[in-house]
């Protein structure tokens, strides 16, 4: 933190976690805008009420059907980051079921050889 010392405030600078969260912000509002498709839906509305087809409307028909394809491949690749973060959750959980169960079999084996250990230990004093 810098201090002024005239004015008497605190100038905060921004932890890692902050600066990493308004980065993923910038990224996500960033995304929409990448594909400009408002524009392009606009212009061929304007152009579809002209009434006549032409090079220009079959061109932003295109450019639309391009921009479409990468939104859906952009789609596609956040299911799939989805499924695998799910995937590995699963994964990590059934590792730990299975830490659990081997934890539980091992106190009941050391709780068994401390009853024996007892057992033997009282049976050889009774000698």
């Amino acid at each position: 933190m810098d201090h002024q010392s005239r004015g008497g405030s605190w100038n905060l600078v921004p932890s890692a976690s902050q600066t990493l969260i308004q980065d993923e912000q910038q990224r996500f509002h960033s995304l929409p805008s990448q594909f400009h498709l408002l524009p392009i839906i606009e212009n061929l509305a304007d152009a579809i009420e002209g009434g006549t087809r032409d090079q220009h409307s079959d061109a932003l028909v295109s450019e639309l059907s391009t921009q479409f394809d990468k939104c859906q491949q952009l789609l596609n690749s956040i299911s799939a980051s989805v499924n695998v973060k799910a995937m590995t959750v699963e994964g990590q959980k059934r590792k730990l079921e299975e830490y659990e169960r081997q934890l539980n079999q091992r106190r009941e084996l050391i709780a068994e050889y401390r009853r024996s250990v007892e057992e033997f230990t009282k049976s050889d004093c009774n000698r």
